[in-house]
């Protein structure tokens, strides 16, 4: 099995590692994660590497709560564009379904449930590669991040009833404990965080300030680069709403602070289309998953927005002389 997440994972890691000492480029290279990683957002990286990546720093940085602390200097901006439409929806339980369709497609080998119990709604994370590496730090990052995460949805304190950890109780525990709340359990059968069930009825009340950062964020090159073009920024929230199924002009334009007119006018002048940018983004995502992940042909064309396999397969014909299966084959890495 293949599995896959963006670098986008490693927003913080950088600064926090040479803040505690070590060298960020020396864990990337001994786990063979390229430093490239760390200025792109949108590529794809081995899942079980990332995990090995964290573990690497926990050890190199003396901190066993490396993953936690790495949680705490990340939020919605590592979903990149997602986190702009993620603030526009209605409600915590579209924020949540919307986030659950983007892991299936970003974040291949993640394993989400929210299921209803005993007054609670209780979260559980799992991997499906836990058997292969030591999957401790990223499961903290990932429970950390998913905590922050809801509590800037809401926009203000939302601690979880109670979280549930199967990892020994860490050395030191004071960061845990500030993440995650009072009512903390080591040792545990899974990993879980509960939340009262009123939390799936509560609306979206993202600050305005981060709402802010948050765009300007995912719109931003890379150091001093400025602001991506209007194509780029076009293309980022493509790859981030497909997934999600909500990827029409109207919904790019509004992520991009346009009216969908003057989204398109813009384009023509640079004698661009959206639609030749919705096929760019398309192929590239398609050629990518094929090559670096087992996903089935049906459902990657569903979550690239096609109606069915028969649609993606004629597409891809046209753009790679060959048909997804015959292409994976001759491409799988």
């Amino acid at each position: 099995m293949h599995y896959l997440v963006r670098s986008g994972s490693l927003a913080g890691f950088a600064d926090l590692v040479s803040t505690l000492g070590a060298d960020p480029l020396a864990i990337l290279d001994a786990v063979g994660i390229e430093a490239a990683a760390l200025h792109d957002a949108d590529v794809y990286l081995p899942y079980p590497a990332l995990a090995r990546c964290l573990t690497h720093a926990a050890q190199a940085c003396r901190r066993d709560d490396f993953g936690v602390r790495l949680a705490q200097r990340q939020g919605l901006d590592v979903t990149g564009a997602l986190g702009t439409q993620l603030c526009l929806q209605p409600s915590m339980t579209r924020a949540l379904e919307m986030m659950q369709r983007h892991l299936d497609f970003h974040a291949r080998g993640i394993e989400l449930t929210a299921t209803p119990a005993r007054g609670s709604i209780v979260m559980s994370i799992s991997f499906a590669f836990a058997h292969q590496v030591d999957c401790a730090q990223l499961t903290a990052l990932s429970m950390g991040l998913l905590v922050r995460s809801l509590t800037q949805l809401h926009g203000e304190p939302l601690p979880p009833q109670r979280v549930e950890l199967r990892q020994p109780a860490p050395r030191a525990a004071a960061q845990y404990r500030q993440l995650f709340g009072a009512q903390l359990e080591y040792n545990a059968p899974a990993d879980r965080v509960h939340y009262p069930t009123a939390l799936t009825d509560l609306p979206i009340r993202v600050d305005a300030c981060l709402r802010e950062q948050l765009s300007a964020n995912w719109r931003l090159g890379h150091g001093d680069a400025g602001m991506l073009s209007l194509a780029q920024q076009v293309e980022r929230a493509i790859v981030a709403l497909l997934p999600v199924g909500d990827c029409g002009l109207d919904n790019v334009a509004r992520m991009v602070d346009l009216h969908p007119r003057v989204l398109q006018s813009r384009l023509r002048a640079e004698g661009l289309s959206f639609g030749a940018i919705l096929r760019r983004a398309r192929e590239r995502l398609a050629r990518e998953h094929l090559s670096r992940s087992d996903t089935r042909l049906t459902q990657l064309a569903m979550q690239l927005g096609y109606g069915d396999l028969a649609v993606f397969s004629r597409s891809f014909r046209k753009w790679t002389g060959h048909s997804p299966r015959s292409w994976r084959r001759l491409h799988a890495n």
